[in-house]
C-alpha cells in the first residue's frame, strides 16, 4: 500500500485482502502510528479465462 501524506509516519498493516463476492473484494488493515490519514483502496478485476 502506497501512504497518501508521503514520507510522514504512516505504517500500514494489511490483515487480509481477497475477493469477497462476485462483484466485491474486501480489504482489512491497520495503522499502528500515531499519525492519522486516510487510504484510499482499488480492486481492479480482470475476467479469467479458463485454459485447457
Amino acid at each position: 500500500m502506497k501512504t497518501p501524506l508521503g514520507g510522514n509516519n504512516l505504517t500500514v498493516q494489511t490483515y487480509e485482502s481477497y475477493p469477497s463476492a462476485d462483484d466485491a473484494w474486501t480489504v482489512s488493515f491497520n495503522n499502528p502510528a500515531s499519525t492519522t490519514g486516510s487510504y484510499v483502496v482499488y480492486a481492479v478485476c480482470l475476467p479469467v479465462t479458463p485454459t485447457g
